[in-house]
Order: C-alpha cells, then sequence, then structure tokens
C-alpha cells in the first residue's frame, strides 16, 4: 500500500499525469521507493477506484490527450491518517542477494566473491551519483517548507549507500587477506 500513498503523497502537491509521476518520483524518491510507469498506472487506477483520486483529460493538439490526475479531499484525508499514524515497524528488511551469496560464499571461489563485492561497489557509487542529482534538484526546488523533509529522506539514502559501500571494501580486505586452502 505504500505506492499508493507515495502516490498520494506527490499528487497532493499537484495534479500530474502517470508520466509526470513517474518522473517526480526518479527526481525525488527512488531511492526510497522506486516505482515503474505500469506500477503507477495500476495503483492510479485502484485508487480512482476508490475515489481517492479523480481524473480528466486534457486535449492536446499535437500529442496524444493527457489523463490528468488530482486527489480527491477523501485522498486527502486518507494520505493524512497515514502520515499520523506511528509504523509498527520502523526496520525495513529486505531480500539481499548480496548479503545471502556472502554467506554462502565459502561455497565459491574467492576471486568471484570479491569480483562480485566490486560491482557492488561501483553500483553504489553509482547510487551515490544519483542521490548527488536528485539532492542538487531539492536544493534547487522552490519550495522551502518541504526542501528540509525532502534533503532528510535523500539523507537516508545516502547513508544506507556509503554503509553497504564500507562492507563491501571491508569483506574485500577480509576476503584478500585469506589465505587459500
Amino acid at each position: 500500500m505504500s505506492l499508493a500513498f507515495a502516490i498520494l503523497g506527490l499528487l497532493s502537491y499537484k495534479q500530474m499525469t502517470g508520466y509526470d509521476l513517474k518522473n517526480v518520483f526518479d527526481a525525488s524518491i527512488k531511492n526510497i521507493w522506486p516505482a515503474h510507469l505500469s506500477q503507477i498506472y495500476r495503483e492510479l487506477s485502484g485508487l480512482e477506484g476508490k475515489d481517492l483520486v479523480v481524473s480528466h483529460t486534457e486535449t492536446q493538439e499535437s500529442r496524444p490527450d493527457r489523463k490528468v490526475y488530482s486527489l480527491t479531499d477523501k485522498g486527502r484525508d486518507e494520505l493524512n491518517q497515514w502520515l499520523n499514524q506511528t509504523p509498527q515497524n520502523f526496520v525495513s528488511f529486505t531480500r539481499d542477494e548480496t548479503a545471502l551469496r556472502m554467506f554462502f560464499g565459502s561455497k565459491i571461489d574467492k576471486d568471484e566473491m570479491i569480483f562480485q563485492l566490486k560491482t557492488l561497489i561501483k553500483q553504489k557509487k553509482e547510487t551515490i551519483d544519483v542521490l548527488h542529482e536528485i539532492d542538487a534538484q531539492i536544493r534547487n526546488s522552490s519550495s522551502e517548507t518541504d526542501k528540509k523533509f525532502w534533503l532528510l529522506s535523500v539523507m537516508k539514502g545516502y547513508k544506507i549507500a556509503e554503509a553497504e559501500l564500507s562492507w563491501a571494501e571491508v569483506c574485500i580486505e577480509e576476503l584478500e587477506s585469506m589465505h587459500d586452502s
């Protein structure tokens, strides 16, 4: 249900098409809640069926018509109710394939595990670069009221990526210091 609340939250700022929502996801919250365009459209349909959003069609001369969504009062109430509830569980466990592979790491060649960790480091550095772009976009936005909260959410992304990067570097050091048996 959190994708629904992410969409409701974004629509609380302004009305948007599904495509607009995807662009805003990618420019702001994809580090904490990524979404594919197909997921967004599926969720919008469900939210509209629950009267949490409404849509209208905007005719365009040189392009196909646009379906624009906006938040209803019921949707705003639902969002506010969700925002004011303390999460029951602050731990967000994810399926971590890298950690699982590490758990079974004795079953594969050490050099292969090091290669995988170096790939993880490369990807985490790319994630940090994307977070820098998101951070810059937020800092250049006009919404001073929201800016601080948006930057705090990006900070969590930085911290997680930096921690995973550091973990991978330590693992590589440990594996490289192991004597082959």
